[in-house]
């Protein structure tokens, strides 16, 4: 079973248009940006992997996509609805799911979820502003996993030295 909801997790996000190749783009321009340094893309890969193919947040993420798809069949009269298609301020669920991710991995990866969440760059921002589709989480989903991804790889490097 594990397995199978991992991979679950992984066709999730694929099918909502987020890629393991925009996982490893955004986690690398995140470290290059942030730190300065040349990424080795195969740590990279084992950092993605550890993330991803955790119980714990493919249990995450397919709340996350779940709740972003039922927000579309949503009935108009339900007073959530409306907030949800805007993403307003102040639902502040879609924040503390992409915080569970983060907490699992450091202290550091939430700090840099936040950071990442308030820039939205790249993919982030784009799927942020899409209007055709309701994504309330899956924007603050990848902003945690590229957040885990890049503190995680930092640990296998031999942990964080800046």
């Amino acid at each position: 079973m594990t397995e199978a909801l991992q991979q679950a997790a992984i066709d999730k996000l694929i099918n909502r248009g987020v890629t393991l190749q925009d996982v490893f783009t955004g986690t690398e321009t995140f470290l290059v940006d942030k730190y300065h340094d040349e990424v080795d893309g195969d740590v990279l890969d084992q950092a993605i992997h550890r993330v991803l193919h955790k119980d714990e947040v493919a249990d995450i993420i397919l709340t996350a996509i779940y709740l972003d798809e039922q927000a579309v069949v949503m009935p108009d009269s339900e007073p959530l609805k409306p907030r949800l298609r805007r993403d307003a301020n102040g639902h502040n669920v879609d924040e503390i799911l992409a915080i569970a991710i983060t907490q699992q991995f450091s202290a550091a990866a939430t700090v840099h979820y936040g950071l990442l969440d308030d820039l939205k760059p790249g993919l982030i921002g784009e799927i942020n502003d899409k209007t055709d589709s309701v994504n309330v989480y899956l924007d603050d989903i990848l902003a945690a996993l590229i957040a885990s991804a890049a503190m995680t790889y930092l640990e296998i490097l031999g942990g964080n030295q800046y």
